[in-house]
């Protein structure tokens, strides 16, 4: 299975550098134009899915259905709630980087709080639930930092962490064979 992995376009939060989570905000201008030209870029390159799958928030929506626009054959995007962000409880609104410094603490923990055990076993179920599906196809999946993140730490952990540093609208390719998880393309920009 051929995926591609695309993180979504800036929101006012990304450009604050204000932690998100789940909670539910929208593309900003420059969101917009990101997803678009991700789209376009897909359209330049040819490059075709056989389904494309979303995180039900509408960040995440809103640039799978800016990319879908541009797409030769566009698909029915589908919503998978196992690509959803991860869940920051009382952290969600807050700065970045303060932030970073307190969840990074070896063991941290906190009420509400998705740690990264929990965060990698619902990714990796929901990487195993769509090859029992897509086996043979190439999916696309619009979704979050943590969740990009989640599938690069799968891939590689000695080479990945939770600091990996990813663009807005950024785009990954991975394959799976069922068991191995490899790296093919890594935060491309589509210009």
């Amino acid at each position: 299975m051929k995926i591609c992995l695309v993180r979504h376009g800036q929101t006012d939060f990304n450009k604050l550098k204000l932690v998100q989570g789940w909670a539910d905000n929208p593309l900003n201008d420059t969101g917009i134009e990101q997803a678009t030209n991700v789209g376009l870029f897909f359209k330049k390159n040819n490059y075709a899915f056989d389904h494309i799958y979303t995180s039900p928030l509408i960040r995440a929506k809103h640039t799978a259905e800016l990319i879908n626009r541009h797409l030769e054959q566009p698909k029915k995007i589908k919503i998978d709630y196992h690509f959803l962000e991860r869940d920051f409880a009382l952290f969600e609104g807050n700065n970045v980087d303060e932030t970073i410094k307190i969840i990074s603490k070896e063991g941290f923990n906190a009420k509400g709080y998705e740690d990264n055990k929990l965060l990698l076993k619902r990714i990796e179920n929901g990487l195993l639930n769509l090859y029992k599906t897509h086996k043979d196809e190439t999916v696309m999946i619009s979704c979050h930092s943590h969740v990009v993140k989640s599938f690069l730490i799968l891939s590689d952990p000695e080479q990945y962490n939770y600091l990996t540093y990813l663009n807005n609208a950024s785009v990954h390719w991975l394959s799976f064979d069922g068991e191995a998880l490899t790296i093919d393309q890594f935060n491309i920009e589509a210009n």
